[in-house]
């Protein structure tokens, strides 16, 4: 079992030890450092099909990190003289038809000795009982950028090269560097007796662990480290009409009339992809009713047109074939 201390320390050693496992439960401390989480915010468009969100971000609760008792060194969440491989979380919780783009990760602690290139995961739950089986996505990200994230009080965001279907409860961790020297350790929630702790580790033998199982850091440490997924699902299209305006034909090959009201005030014009990317704008007098518009040279497909002269809005869905 694990242990804990608190007391920042001036630097964590990836040391050998021959300290069993087995004594990590009383090992360890809180630093005594809160951090002060800012509030999520997002943005929305009526176009946007694809809506994306942190989960479990903010972390409720107070947040702080952990670090171990001498003669240990190193940190619950981090790198350590246990010599932890990952640091984990688990949602068991999830929306089918979502992917995950990318990942979030807010650290407490980084230190660059080589500047390697820290890994990003999400592993499937196809693991005995249900535990960390098979990395099915991966990023990376050189340990000096997470550096200046920590020094600036950044949050780091890693981002998927291809998105993940999402299919069944997962984990979403950081594989910990090796090199002496280089050194990483995650925010956690406060461990409060009761709560349903998430957060798991993978040891040197390659086996993982909850942070509360009887033989790790027990249930002297039950939280959640501040590593989230981000999750994009498609939606239903909020489409907007005005009673004056009219896209035809449609579908359409290319060439499309729009007839709009009349406005004191300019009328933007704005195109964009079922992926929420704008892909053609113009803006037109407000006592121009009655004009044409070439879209020809857009692949085919689902696109969204939305019209405003910031008192009256109208978004329709257009079919280019």
């Amino acid at each position: 079992m694990k242990s804990l201390y608190a007391i920042i320390l001036p630097f964590c050693l990836l040391i050998s030890t021959v300290e069993a496992q087995n004594l990590r439960k009383d090992t360890f401390q809180a630093s005594g450092i809160v951090k002060t989480t800012a509030a999520a915010s997002s943005t929305s468009g009526d176009l946007r099909e694809t809506v994306c969100d942190t989960v479990r971000y903010p972390m409720p609760g107070e947040i702080t990190y952990y670090f171990l008792f001498p003669p240990e060194v190193g940190y619950v969440t981090g790198n350590n003289s246990y010599k932890d491989k990952v640091k984990a979380e688990y949602f068991s919780t999830f929306e089918t038809g979502s992917t995950i783009t990318g990942i979030i990760a807010d650290f407490a602690i980084a230190r660059s000795n080589s500047n390697p290139n820290i890994t990003f995961g999400i592993w499937d739950n196809t693991g005995a009982n249900g535990k960390p089986g098979t990395l099915v996505a991966s990023a990376t990200k050189p340990l000096a950028s997470i550096v200046t994230d920590v020094q600036n009080e950044q949050i780091t965001t890693v981002t998927l090269s291809e998105p993940w279907s999402v299919t069944g409860p997962y984990y979403i961790g950081v594989v910990l560097p090796t090199t002496l020297g280089d050194t990483v350790a995650l925010w956690c929630r406060l461990h409060v007796p009761g709560y349903n702790g998430t957060a798991w580790d993978q040891w040197e033998d390659g086996t993982w662990h909850a942070f509360s199982d009887p033989d790790n850091w027990t249930n002297n440490m039950l939280t959640s480290m501040l590593i989230h997924p981000i999750v994009c699902k498609t939606i239903g299209i909020n489409e907007l009409t005005d009673p004056e305006t009219s896209i035809s034909p449609n579908p359409a090959t290319g060439v499309i009339n729009i007839r709009t009201w009349k406005s004191e005030s300019m009328i933007s014009l704005e195109v964009y992809s079922v992926k929420g990317a704008k892909v053609y704008s113009r803006s037109y007098p407000g006592s121009v009713t009655n004009y044409n518009i070439d879209l020809g040279n857009l692949p085919k497909g689902v696109y969204f047109i939305r019209l405003s002269d910031g008192k009256r809005q109208h978004s329709q869905k257009l079919m280019l074939n």
